[in-house]
């Protein structure tokens, strides 16, 4: 008896938990719903951060990092920027933001254009680093919709001026796509927890 109770406040507990996580997912798309735009004006936001997204076994670009990399081409080809972060981690003997920037020079990108950040291994870094350390105080964010309400946020507390345009030119599956969401749930917590500990250095 004592088992079967116990199993069911542990189940009570667990639903609570789940609905205040997804609670805190709806609160922060609201949050920044506003700073997700499809097009922005040419003379401001002229910096965008191209988020990494991870490489094939034979490193080229993700389906997902692809998109991302397809959109900056279009929106450069439009004039929008002049400045590109690339950023991404080591990958064997190479890293995701070299291979980033050899996706766009094939593609006519001028590399003048184009700043490599090889320590970006994640949302957080890629942002801590592109305020500290490349001294970007205003940008655009280059990724997919899903992935754009946390990475604004962070970047807004990392005092940073930012909007998201949406890299979303493919077509994922269902499954792929509600499984973005639920991991955003999650990385969005421990995004809060590395934010107030790097607020407390």
């Amino acid at each position: 008896m004592m088992h079967v109770l116990f199993m069911q406040w542990l189940l009570f507990v667990l639903l609570i938990l789940i609905l205040f996580l997804i609670i805190l997912r709806i609160q922060l798309i609201k949050q920044t719903r506003s700073l997700i735009v499809r097009q922005k004006d040419p003379s401001s936001y002229r910096i965008a951060i191209v988020l990494g997204a991870g490489v094939n076994a034979n490193l080229s670009p993700t389906k997902v990092l692809r998109d991302r990399l397809d959109k900056t081409i279009q929106l450069i080809e439009q004039g929008q920027f002049d400045q590109i972060l690339l950023s991404g981690g080591k990958v064997r003997s190479t890293s995701e933001s070299i291979i980033m920037h050899a996706y766009l020079i094939q593609h006519g990108i001028p590399s003048e254009m184009l700043i490599i950040d090889e320590e970006g291994i994640s949302t957080f870094e890629t942002l801590k680093r592109a305020r500290t350390l490349f001294q970007i105080e205003q940008a655009v964010l280059i990724t997919q919709e899903f992935h754009l309400p946390r990475a604004i946020a962070l970047a807004q507390k990392l005092k940073m001026n930012v909007i998201g345009i949406p890299a979303d030119t493919k077509k994922f599956r269902f499954s792929s796509l509600a499984w973005w969401h639920i991991r955003e749930i999650f990385a969005w917590v421990w995004s809060l927890v590395k934010v107030n500990h790097h607020s407390g250095m």
